[in-house]
């Protein structure tokens, strides 16, 4: 019975999980989320917390089965809209990026003489299209094919 329990887990996992790694977004929030509680040791006691009753585990199970194979076929994480990146070069150079809620990307671009440039980025099967204000098509590109 164990084995038969085990040889269905594996056949399952193969299924839902193939060529899927994901982007695993409920555990980084939760991870993200514990390094803003306060000072390194209650961040750490937090931390150990979670690894007691098992938060970490959850949500990563959690990720695996559920989010990450809905972003596998879907192309977007349904936890991952929101999320935000910014960088800023050596040379003074800014880009700042939210994930929306239907897959799209809004980006805002300075450059180091403060001329600013805001965009979305639409994604299709095979074209990335950047987008101005009135959503007038300002740039594209063309995605090569999966292999």
């Amino acid at each position: 019975m164990k084995k038969g329990f085990i040889a269905l887990t594996l056949a399952v996992a193969m299924l839902v999980m193939t060529g899927c790694y994901g982007s695993n977004a409920l555990f980084n929030k939760v991870h993200k989320w514990n390094g803003t509680v306060g000072d390194k040791w209650i961040n750490s006691c937090v931390h150990f917390v979670f690894l007691v009753l098992n938060v970490y585990s959850i949500t990563m199970f959690v990720d695996i089965l559920v989010l990450n194979t809905v972003e596998f076929w879907t192309g977007s994480n349904p936890l991952a809209s929101g999320d935000t990146y910014y960088e800023k070069d050596a040379q003074g150079n800014q880009v700042m990026a939210v994930k929306n809620q239907d897959g799209t990307l809004d980006v805002q671009v300075i450059d180091a003489q403060g001329h600013k440039a805001d965009l979305k980025l639409q994604r299709d099967a095979d074209v990335i299209r950047a987008l101005d204000n009135q959503g007038r098509v300002v740039a594209q590109y063309s995605v090569p094919a999966a292999k």
